[in-house]
This record gives C-alpha cells, structure tokens and sequence, in this order.
C-alpha cells in the first residue's frame, strides 16, 4: 500500500511516491495542485512556528549551573575539551566543540550561547518533518507540528546545553531508518533505482560519492537509500559523541536492524551496507571509550539519581513521551502503542519495527541499568527517543480511517500540546536569579549598613562560580571571587560527585586559601545553597565567623535556594541581623 497514488483518500503516501497526472483527469489535477501547496506550506509553517517558539526570550532569564559549565566548557582550549572538560562536565565534547566555534563567532553573551540550542531545535523540526514523511506525506507535518509545541523540547531549545544536539542526531537516525525501510522492499538493481511502473525513466544524475559507490559495491540501491544510510552515520556520531548514554539508541538500532533482517527475506541485501555503516560509526567513537570507561567507574561509585521505582519511571518518561503531566503518561503510552498498530495494518510494518526499538529499546535499556548497576533513568538522557514518539503520535492521528475521527482527534492533540505549552509557560519559575544576586552585590546589598568599597565574593561549592562569573560578565562588573575550598576547576581533590571531579566537597579541605582571599576585606559575600551537599553543615560560613568576621545578613533567592550570606568586620556591623527570603521574580533591589 506504500505506493498508491489516490492523493488523500490512501492512508500512506510517502515522499517520493508518483502523483497522478494532471491532464488525465481536470479534477485529479486541482486536487493533485493543492496537495503540492499544502505539501510544503504546512511544514514551512511548522518550522517558522518552532523557530519563533525556540528563538523568543532567549535573553529573558540568565544563565544557571549547567549552562554556566557550557560557557566555561567553551573557553577552554581543543586540548582540554578533550581532557580537562570531561572530568568536570560529564559529556563527550562535540557540542562544546561547536559551541566554542559558535561562540568564537557571535560571542559569549547569553543570547548567543542559547542561540545554538534554538537552531538545532528548529533543525531538529526539519529532520523530524522529513522523517514522517518518509511514511506519510501528512504524518510528516503533523510530527514537526506536535514536536515543535512540545514544552519538553522548547525548554531545551532555551538552554546552552547538548540534549538538543542529542534530539538533532536522534531524528537524523529515525529518518536514515525510515527512509532505508522505504526502500528495502526494493531488491538492489544494477547500480540503478528502482522504476515506478507508469512513470517516465529520469536523467541519471551525477556521479554519486564516494560513500555511495561503496555502498553500491556492498549491494544498496544507492539512489533511493544514500540519504537514509548518511543519515544514519551522521546521527550515529553525533548522538554518541553527545552523550554517553546514547550507546543505548546505537544498541536498540541495531537490534531492530537484525529482525528485521531475520523477519524480511527481501530487506537482507541491507546487511553489508549497515555492517559497513555501524563500522565506521564504532570506529569513529573508539577515541572517546577510555574517557566513558572512566567516567562510567565514577557514575558506578556515586550518583544523585535515584532509582527509578514505583512513580519515577512515570515522572521522568512524562517530559519526554507525553505533555509533562504525570497522569498523560499512559494515554500517551497507549497512543503508541495504538500508532505502531495501525502502521502495521497499513503496510508500513517495516517502520512500525524499526520506530517501536527506538522508543523501547533505549527506555527499557536505561531502566534495567538503572535497576540493576546505577541509576542514569533521567529525561533529559532519554530524549533521544523524542522523534520517534512523535512520528508515531502522528500516525496514530493521521493513520484513522475515519476523516471526522482522524480531525477530530488531530485538533484534540493539538489543543492539548498548545495548552500543556501554555501551562508550561504560566508556572515556569525562571531560572536561577544569578542576574539579580551579581546586581545587587555589585551595587551594594540593600539589607547592607556597612561600606561596600572593599568587597571579596566567596562561593561553596565552586562551580557556582561560573554562572555568577558570566553574570558579573553581563554587567562588567569587576568583582573579586573565590572558590571554596578553591577556585575551579579543582580536579585531584575529594569530589562530591565522581562524574564531575572539579568541584570538590569542603569537608576535610584545607582552607588557607580562603583565609588568604578574604583577609583584609570589609565585607565578605558567601554564596551557596540550601542544604548544600558540598558543604554541609554550614562550615565555611563557621570558619569566617572564627575569623571574627560577623554575619548580619542572609537573603535566599529563588528557584535554586541560593543563599547570599553577608559577613562584615566587627567595626562595620550593624546591630540588627537580617534575614529575608526572596521569592521567583521579585525584583530584589531592583
């Protein structure tokens, strides 16, 4: 049924498939001429509203943590992207690559730095656009629809950090599987691709390159598959040189590769080109398998992700297979499942096999890791699964036979995304306030009696030093900061976390740098968090007051339970001890 050529009445009409000709019937002809419009106005309006979702308010809030490691992660050299970067943020380089050309080019302001997460958003649309049309024209549209308004994917196209460079490789490998799926029902011909029966033979085009010619030597119909199968390495790269866990995508590839193999008598003739194709996506990974050993040995001996019993499977699946609410995530589950039937029914059993181990297999991989060695089952690291759950969604909109059903349910999905988007947006808190805690401490705290021209900033743990740098950046402001119980990055010390070995615990530390750092100053300013793990106890803020320094202010600032903790020496103190606690969005001293 893949290749009918009714223009809406058949369920499955992929891209590449012949259109019936326009002088045989006048009727065919108006219909066959709106489908062309509506072929390329819908995703074109799809894509423009991903960007607009992605690129609006990319400077509202500023940097937080995790960002602030990306900035820091991009200054640094080629040699220590390499080396260095992988001991204190734990991701394979690739996406700190790119963004230190990104921000060689447009800087490092915070606009700039988000601005390469927006795009590889909206390229992510594209991809996923021309991933379901690999199955249905209409299935291509409303995918990139549901994706780009999938408050998941536009909190991410908002942040400095590699998840949606993740998503971008994983719908190039659900294109490349989608688009080879298509094709292997088509026996490899002689060095040609295949003729559609009533159509007129077409030119042969230029030579094709080299990775064609030796596919075509292993036995691919190259000029129908070659996209698919550069997709596939191409998204087999990046996802793997992004994130560590995305072994479990490659894994669960692989194995829906091998039955369909095993099932399709016709599709063997794919096994050499992806043999050679997995080989050099392998090969070219191999550098980086040390640093994932010794990175995997510290994730194994401590981690702050819990087990994902009981409630937290649901809770981590619901940002990525459903619209974050935790009662959605079976509806959405049986959506699936409900998709993958009806492509099965239809023909198109070869995708649903391949798109059902994509979504499966690495969410079943990463729990039973997570049960039985350490737990990795967090959102973020499974949002690779992310374009295939919406291709699916989408068929199992477009693929009811019924046209008032199949509408009806469209704009039933689609108010809910919209809604679920809205919802995301009215109770977004921000992020960490590290704008207003640089403003006020730079300025002067308004809580504040004593004299601000001699003033030393002092963070535990000191990762927090790279958000509030950048911050201070923002407002060139010169302000002088210290690390506890050093400046980072500290790798070699007593860690919190083995996976980022550059922020160590203050527990057992030696602290004469900080006696060193804060002596001679008026006010010192001690930022940390609530019931910080790295400092527990509170004991840099005892060791200051054992210095005869004298606490007369705390201000909590919210999201983040961030702590400003003002110390003064004795003859500046004021009498009245001050304690205030700011809420998401208060203006502070603004």
């Amino acid at each position: 049924m893949e290749g009918r050529d009714k223009v809406f009445d058949e369920p499955l009409r992929p891209a590449g498939s012949p259109l019936p000709a326009l002088a045989d019937n006048p009727s065919v002809g108006v219909r066959v001429r709106r489908a062309l419009r509506l072929d390329w106005c819908l995703p074109l309006a799809v894509i423009a509203l991903a960007a607009g979702l992605r690129f609006a308010g990319l400077g509202s809030q500023p940097l937080w943590l995790d960002e602030g490691y990306s900035w820091w992660d991009a200054h640094q050299t080629l040699a220590d992207l390499w080396s260095l970067v992988p001991q204190c943020d734990p991701h394979p380089p690739l996406y700190f690559v790119l963004l230190k050309a990104w921000t060689d080019a447009l800087g490092d302001g915070t606009v700039a730095l988000r601005a390469l997460s927006a795009l590889l958003g909206v390229a992510t649309t594209v991809a996923v656009v021309f991933a379901g049309r690999e199955i249905d024209r209409r299935i291509g549209w409303v995918a990139g629809l549901l994706f780009a308004l999938t408050p998941f994917q536009v909190e991410f196209g908002h942040e400095a950090r590699p998840y949606t460079l993740l998503c971008f490789g994983a719908s190039l490998i659900a294109f490349g599987a989608l688009r080879i799926a298509r094709v292997a029902r088509v026996a490899p011909l002689a060095h040609q691709a295949p003729q559609v029966p009533g159509t007129a033979s077409q030119p042969a085009g230029p030579a094709a390159p080299w990775f064609g010619s030796v596919l075509r030597l292993l036995g691919s119909p190259v000029e129908s598959a070659l996209a698919g199968w550069v997709a596939l390495l191409v998204g087999g790269i990046i996802v793997l040189w992004t994130n560590n866990t995305s072994v479990l995508i490659i894994a669960a590839l692989c194995a829906a590769f091998v039955l369909l193999l095993a099932l399709d008598v016709r599709s063997r003739h794919l096994l050499k080109p992806l043999l050679f194709v997995v080989a050099i996506v392998v090969l070219l990974w191999l550098p980086y398998v040390p640093t994932l050993l010794e990175q995997a040995r510290g994730v194994e001996s401590d981690f702050w992700i819990p087990k994902p019993e009981g409630w937290r499977f649901a809770n981590e699946l619901r940002f990525v297979v459903s619209l974050n609410a935790f009662d959605a995530v079976w509806w959405a589950v049986l959506a699936l499942v409900g998709g993958l039937i009806l492509m099965w029914r239809r023909g198109a059993w070869r995708q649903a096999l391949l798109l059902g181990f994509l979504i499966a297999g690495p969410v079943g991989l990463n729990y039973a890791l997570s049960m039985t060695i350490k737990p990795i089952f967090i959102a973020r690291a499974l949002i690779g699964v992310a374009p295939a759950v919406v291709i699916v969604t989408a068929a199992a909109v477009m693929l009811i036979k019924r046209p008032w059903m199949r509408y009806g349910t469209l704009a039933v999905a689609l108010v809910a995304h919209a809604a679920a988007l809205g919802l995301w947006f009215e109770n977004y808190q921000g992020k960490e306030p590290w704008d207003r805690i640089a403003t006020e401490v730079a300025s002067g705290h308004p809580l504040s009696l004593s004299a601000k021209s001699d003033v030393v900033v002092l963070v535990a743990a000191n990762e927090l030093a790279l958000p509030l740098s950048h911050a201070f950046e923002d407002i060139h402001a010169a302000v002088p900061l210290q690390g506890a119980p050093a400046n980072f990055p500290s790798p070699g010390m007593t860690a919190r976390y083995p996976s980022g070995k550059c922020a160590p615990s203050v527990q057992g530390q030696n602290l004469a740098a900080i006696r060193k750092a804060v002596g001679g100053h008026h006010t010192v300013y001690f930022i940390t968090r609530k019931n910080n793990v790295y400092d527990p106890g509170n004991g840099i803020a005892a060791f200051l007051a054992s210095l005869g320094l004298k606490q007369t202010a705390v201000t909590t600032y919210n999201p983040g339970s961030l702590e400003v903790h003002e110390f003064v020496a004795p003859q500046n103190a004021p009498r009245v001890f001050a304690h205030v606690q700011l809420p998401p969005g208060s203006p502070g001293a603004n």
